[in-house]
């Protein structure tokens, strides 16, 4: 039988290896360990359920955040569109990329990967929901 922590650490090892991570600034976290006062590009991890069965589901999500600009340096604090936008792309490219020759796991996405906000942190973050299946 899967756990939460199982899978969130074989999602954080896929991640890993990645030109998604590669790309990044930031680090791979469990959801509750990113820094509080990170200004990095990080991935967080959050397992959102599971059912136990012959062959298990459930559903992770990614959320990878990019620290809003200031273009005019006003303090006024914007979305920098152009690196999430990328962002999103090479979040995808790693969806496509996840096989069962990679792991035991079947993943599909649950929504279209998408940015949302902070505001309080002054960052957005590229949402990432996954669906997987687990066959042993």
């Amino acid at each position: 039988m899967l756990t939460a922590h199982k899978v969130q650490t074989d999602i954080m090892a896929l991640l890993a290896d990645s030109e998604l991570c590669a790309e990044l600034s930031g680090e791979v976290y469990r959801n509750g360990y990113r820094p509080r006062d990170s200004r990095l590009e990080d991935i967080v991890v959050t397992f959102v359920a599971g059912t136990p069965a012959q062959v298990e589901r459930g559903a992770v999500t990614l959320n990878i955040f990019v620290p809003d600009i200031t273009p005019y340096n006003n303090g006024v604090y914007v979305e920098d569109g152009q690196r999430t936008s990328h962002i999103e792309v090479l979040a995808d490219h790693w969806v496509q990329s996840l096989t069962t020759s990679r792991a035991n796991y079947k993943f599909k996405l649950l929504r279209t990967i998408s940015t949302d906000n902070d505001e309080a942190i002054h960052q957005h973050f590229v949402v990432v929901q996954l669906e997987y299946q687990f066959k042993d």
